[in-house]
């Protein structure tokens, strides 16, 4: 059995698991006041439309996430895997935000997450992306 076999199924495994939907957006210039509201809104272009797995990156008993300030307030702020067919174009680069479109579990549905890294690995069977929930 060669590597590249043993890879092939592997990615073929990994892409079942995939049943989620995502879309990755980069943000699109400097934000826009919006003169009805006065807030900043930004504009965000998608970059990746399709198959996804979100998964807990921590390890058991060990999620409840870190304290930290974000704009003005306080937030917990939850690491998760994201994982993309192993042929996603080299696109997603840090700061991208992934919002999951569908899903069988309705409270990732429309959570925005963004990429804080991108694994690298010759040898994956998926692209692996670590994604922070800020939205606590």
């Amino acid at each position: 059995m060669s590597v590249s076999g043993v890879l092939a199924r592997g990615r073929a495994a990994a892409l079942q698991l995939m049943r989620d939907t995502c879309v990755i957006e980069r943000k699109d210039g400097e934000p826009v006041l919006n003169e009805t509201t006065g807030v900043l809104v930004q504009q965000w272009a998608t970059v990746y439309t399709g198959r996804c797995r979100v998964k807990s990156s921590g390890r058991a008993g060990q999620g409840a996430g870190r304290e930290a300030e974000w704009g003005e307030r306080e937030v917990t702020l939850h690491q998760y895997t994201a994982v993309l067919p192993w042929d996603t174009p080299e696109v997603i680069a840090r700061e991208d935000r992934l919002t999951i479109t569908a899903s069988e579990d309705t409270w990732l549905v429309g959570r925005h997450l963004e990429v804080i890294d991108i694994s690298l690995n010759g040898a994956a069977t998926a692209r692996r992306l670590l994604v922070e929930d800020r939205e606590g």
